[in-house]
């Protein structure tokens, strides 16, 4: 029973997989822009992006720096 069902839920896993098969062109090969970057990047809000982005990465950047700090700080504590 526990293989019959293995089997069955394979089968529909490949099923589920499957992909609706597009054609590609040869505009799809010579298409050298972004539509959404290029319209963001004419309305300035591209620059505000990327700000975010580095204001995310920069404090990502130094909650890991302030918490390898305390931990150093915990090892150099605890009694060996």
């Amino acid at each position: 029973m526990k293989k019959l069902l293995t089997i069955a839920l394979l089968v529909f896993s490949l099923s589920a997989l499957a992909q609706e098969k597009i054609p590609v062109t040869e505009s799809d090969y010579s298409n050298n822009s972004v539509e959404m970057a290029d319209l963001m990047r004419a309305d300035g809000k591209i620059y505000v992006l990327v700000g975010i982005i580095v204001i995310i990465f920069a404090g990502i950047t130094v909650y890991v720096i302030n918490t390898d700090r305390k931990i150093t700080k915990l090892e150099k504590n605890l009694p060996s």
